[in-house]
C-alpha cells in the first residue's frame, strides 16, 4: 500500500493539471479517490503516474480523474505505441537521409 503523501501527491498533481487547462479546481471526493490513486502508484509507482498523467493530459480531449484511474493501462499501452511509432519513423527518416545521400 503506497504511503498517504504519495497518493495526496499524485490527486495534487490532477488537480495541478485539471486547474492549468479549465481554470477550476476538479470536484472529486480526495477521500474517495486516493485509493484508486494508491493502486495507481501500486501499479506504475509515483514517477510513472506523473509521467503518465503528463501523457493523458497531452493527449486527452477532456482529461477526467475517474477515465484516468479506470484506464491506465490502455494509457500505457497508447503511449508505448506512440514511442515505438516515434522510434521508427527517426529510423526510416535516418535511411531515408543515407539513401539521398548516396
Amino acid at each position: 500500500m503506497a504511503e498517504r503523501k504519495d497518493r495526496m501527491a499524485l490527486l495534487s498533481r490532477y488537480a495541478k493539471l485539471h486547474t492549468a487547462r479549465y481554470g477550476a479546481r476538479p470536484d472529486h471526493n480526495l477521500n474517495k479517490e486516493q485509493w484508486s490513486a494508491d493502486n495507481l502508484i501500486e501499479s506504475y509507482t509515483l514517477m510513472g503516474c506523473y509521467d503518465l498523467l503528463e501523457y493523458y493530459f497531452d493527449s486527452a480531449m477532456t482529461p477526467t480523474w475517474t477515465y484516468f484511474a479506470y484506464n491506465a493501462d490502455n494509457i500505457v499501452q497508447s503511449k508505448k505505441q506512440l514511442e515505438q511509432d516515434n522510434k521508427e519513423r527517426a529510423e526510416r527518416r535516418r535511411m531515408a537521409k543515407e539513401w539521398l545521400n548516396e
